[in-house]
């Protein structure tokens, strides 16, 4: 990959403490889960996700801590529809629940979507409202693409912190687009580099300013480039994400509204190589009075694995 690339790296949320298991009571009973890889067509590769497809009466705390003892970024517990979608999906990571997440919500849907054949459709009833997933069976798999929320940009910042605190030279950013907050149901900061040698060259453990980091509160930083071929990271203190589908729309927007890509153009956005789980995630977004909108993400999804949580 020697194309130019945009990078974030990642500011970490605030973690919330264990529930107690005693706050768990409920009827014993196992709960099934299935394992998917989203964001590519090979087992192993991509961001792995625990799904479970029928969590009706777990607790809160129950989801919580099954959640930290997987271990994954996310896990989704699937739940009968409260709003007229076709299923309530609670997301939560190894500390708190989350309101949207990108790869959680296409892994969600690949699994809805094996015991609803003939739908072309999906809303997912989140946090953060409802989520609209297109599937698209195609020869080579089911194709998953969620429609996020409408992007909102927000505070630009200063590339000479951005480039002290990450270890490269102020002018290894592409000084035509400021690194810019952007939301689709999360915020993160875009970054866009001029190289991907720059990318390659990215560490975790940055720590930034307190000022800065007040001001650019979030989910992340996200950096990416407008070459032939896209290439991203999300870095945080102590780990690394392969694959960030809630970053990559907002990226999809910041590349439209800039006019770096072109309204309703799929890109190929690729993540994860330097954790050893290769992603490819599929983005577009659509412009409309000066404004991009219409964000859309999408990828491929592969069952890796089955298992069952005894309660």
């Amino acid at each position: 990959m020697k194309r130019r690339d945009i990078l974030i790296g990642m500011g970490g949320a605030a973690l919330a403490g264990a529930l107690p298991v005693a706050a768990q009571a409920q009827s014993r009973k196992g709960y099934d889960f299935i394992q998917v890889d989203v964001f590519t067509q090979t087992p192993l590769e991509g961001n792995p996700l625990a799904v479970f497809p029928d969590a009706d009466g777990m607790s809160d705390a129950l989801m919580q801590n099954i959640a930290r003892e997987l271990n994954h970024s996310e896990t989704t517990f699937i739940q009968r529809a409260e709003n007229g979608g076709d299923a309530k999906v609670r997301i939560f990571s190894q500390n708190s629940e989350l309101p949207f997440a990108g790869h959680p919500t296409l892994g969600t849907a690949y699994i809805m979507a094996q015991t609803r054949p003939g739908k072309t459709r999906l809303v997912l009833e989140e946090k953060v409202g409802p989520i609209s997933v297109a599937l698209d069976k195609r020869a080579d798999g089911l194709f998953v693409e969620m429609t996020q929320k409408e992007p909102v940009f927000g505070a630009k910042a200063d590339p000479r912190i951005l480039a002290e605190v990450m270890g490269f030279a102020v002018d290894e950013i592409d000084n035509r687009y400021a690194p810019q907050m952007v939301s689709t149901g999360s915020n993160f900061l875009i970054v866009p580099l001029k190289s991907v040698s720059t990318l390659a060259r990215l560490k975790l453990g940055h720590t930034f300013p307190e000022a800065f980091r007040t001001a650019f509160s979030g989910s992340g930083y996200y950096v990416v480039t407008g070459e032939a071929q896209v290439e991203s990271r999300m870095m945080g203190a102590t780990s690394e994400d392969p694959a960030t589908g809630s970053a990559v729309g907002c990226a999809a927007a910041f590349l439209v509204q800039n006019g770096i890509r072109k309204p309703e153009e799929q890109v190929a956005v690729h993540q994860g190589r330097f954790v050893g789980r290769p992603s490819t995630l599929y983005v577009r977004a659509g412009i409309m009075d000066g404004k991009a909108t219409n964000v859309r993400v999408g990828g491929y999804v592969v069952e890796a694995m089955r298992g069952t949580f005894k309660a």
